[in-house]
């Protein structure tokens, strides 16, 4: 029985991503690379699914077709998503990693080169081990943040999908909005939020919805527990759709009424000064150290009295649970000296926070364009005041 295709891309975008990715497999003389994380697998074949706990992985030698092993009880979405990849399957009950060697061996790839993603979160100690020792005579490499680094310069078409993902973003927080009132608890807005999103079309939550209220948001990464929304609060927000798994964040803060701290006020107008002096800095050919310092500079004002991360930026689009933070070199930080080019995708989350107090999140995902930088989000930045 034939199984309905999901294209969103064309085997054209796909033959351009490999051969990039190749183009770095030769700078590390590594004659094929074994990726288990499922979005770098995603971008190089198109292939994804729900079960990513499964072992699955994508070989992708120097030359030749790439292919996959994965469970025979997953042909289905490997034929409905996946474009120019073969496929080889291992039974139920069989050891993954035994069938991953031995298909590398009987491709000639046995004694080569081979690219491993030792610092991912989908090859764990176990079976990296176990597939090391399965090829003696192979030759190992850490291949890791090899294929983020070729994802961070995303084509016109990703970009088109991320824009599409940032229109579910903004109806998503406009929901958000809409649902807070004095006595709503978290769960509703959340709720409101979840809602939109799966009716923008969102294909999972990378990371569910973030609502929190009052004292609640001076504390990171926060879950929903039924806290009722007061006049005075803050209420900090963050979500995106995973639409066709790109991702267009943002983190916005409600107050309803005037905020119960005046300093509330004050962060706010630091944290949209430093997103806009970023945004302002940010063109092709400035070093991402550049871009952090631009925001640092407006942060240091009041850096002593507040919790941050001192994380200005990070690399987004693909990304499959648990995060949407794409890894890789290409992160804006004081200490990152690798310049920006045209079509990488940032998100900056500026979440300042009083400890145990209060929180103020905004941020703003961008593109970088041939002349400058490019917000997403139509959505002004500063408190949304309610």
């Amino acid at each position: 029985m034939t199984v309905t295709r999901e294209d969103i891309f064309p085997a054209s975008e796909f033959e351009q991503r490999r051969q990039r990715v190749r183009g770095a497999m030769r700078a590390r003389k590594l004659d094929a690379i074994v990726l288990h994380d499922p979005s770098n697998i995603y971008y190089l074949c198109g292939h994804h699914t729900l079960n990513i706990w499964d072992y699955q992985c994508l070989v992708l030698p120097l030359d030749g077709t790439p292919f996959m092993l994965l469970w025979q009880f997953e042909q289905g979405r490997f034929n409905a998503s996946a474009t120019a990849c073969e496929a080889v399957y291992f039974g139920n009950g069989a050891d993954p990693v035994a069938a991953t060697a031995e298909t590398l061996a009987a491709r000639g790839l046995g004694r080569t080169r081979i690219g491993l993603e030792a610092g991912g979160n989908f090859l764990n100690a176990a079976r990296h081990a176990a597939l090391v020792d399965a090829l003696p005579a192979a030759r190992f490499a850490d291949a890791s943040g090899l294929v983020e680094d070729a994802r961070a310069v995303k084509s016109p078409a990703e970009i088109d999908v991320m824009r599409q993902a940032q229109n579910v973003t903004d109806a998503t927080m406009r929901a958000a909005l809409a649902a807070i009132r004095p006595g709503a608890n978290d769960r509703e807005i959340t709720g409101a939020m979840a809602d939109a999103l799966i009716a923008g079309g969102t294909q999972g939550f990378s990371i569910f919805p973030m609502v929190a209220v009052g004292a609640r948001s001076g504390v990171p990464h926060h879950a929903q527990i039924g806290a009722t929304v007061a006049l005075g609060d803050t209420v900090f927000l963050e979500c995106s759709p995973a639409l066709h798994w790109y991702h267009a964040p943002l983190m916005r803060t409600a107050v309803l009424g005037a905020p119960r701290d005046p300093f509330v006020e004050e962060v706010a107008a630091v944290g949209t000064e430093a997103i806009e002096a970023m945004m302002q800095a940010m063109k092709p050919g400035v070093r991402a150290c550049e871009v952090a310092e631009a925001g640092a500079r407006i942060v240091d004002r009041i850096r002593d009295d507040i919790l941050f991360h001192d994380f200005y930026g990070y690399s987004v689009g693909i990304g499959f649970p648990p995060t949407w933070i794409a890894g890789g070199s290409m992160q804006i930080t004081r200490d990152n000296t690798r310049p920006l080019e045209a079509g990488m995708t940032f998100h900056f989350p500026m979440t300042l926070r009083r400890l145990g107090v209060f929180g103020v999140g905004q941020s703003r995902t961008v593109v970088v364009t041939e002349t400058g930088c490019e917000a997403l989000s139509a959505l002004p930045l500063g408190l949304d005041r309610l």
